[in-house]
C-alpha cells in the first residue's frame, strides 16, 4: 500500500469546514497578502532607482556627445593661438590677426557654451 504523504497546507473537507481552519487559512491568507504587498512596495522602489538612473545615463551620453565637440573647438583654437603667437613674434602681424581673432572668438565660444 502506498504511503500517503501528508502536506500541511492541504486541508481535507471535514477539516476545512471547521472554524479552526479556517482561522487557520484566513491568517496564513493574510501572511501571503502582507508578503506580496512587501515584494510589491519593493519591486516599486527598484523600479524607481532603474527610472532615475537610466536618465542620468541619458543625460550623461548626450553630455558626452557635445563634450567631444568642446574639446574639439578648443583645441582648434589653440592651435590658431599659437599660430598667431608665431606670426607676431616672427614680425607678421597682419596674419597674427588674421589667426588669432578667430581663434578666440572660438574659445570664447566655446567657453559660453561648456558653461550650459
Amino acid at each position: 500500500m502506498a504511503k500517503l504523504k501528508y502536506n500541511k497546507n492541504k486541508l481535507t473537507k471535514a477539516e476545512q469546514s471547521t472554524t479552526v481552519a479556517f482561522k487557520f487559512l484566513s491568517t496564513q491568507n493574510k501572511s501571503l497578502k502582507l508578503s506580496l504587498k512587501k515584494t510589491q512596495d519593493e519591486l516599486e522602489k527598484i523600479r524607481q532607482e532603474k527610472y532615475e538612473l537610466d536618465s542620468k545615463i541619458a543625460v550623461l551620453q548626450h553630455k558626452q556627445k557635445s563634450i567631444f565637440w568642446i574639446e574639439f573647438a578648443k583645441f582648434i583654437s589653440a592651435g590658431g593661438i599659437g599660430f598667431a603667437t608665431n606670426y607676431y613674434f616672427s614680425g607678421n602681424i597682419d596674419r597674427a590677426f588674421m589667426f588669432g581673432i578667430p581663434s578666440i572668438v572660438i574659445f570664447l565660444l566655446t567657453l559660453l557654451f561648456s558653461n550650459k
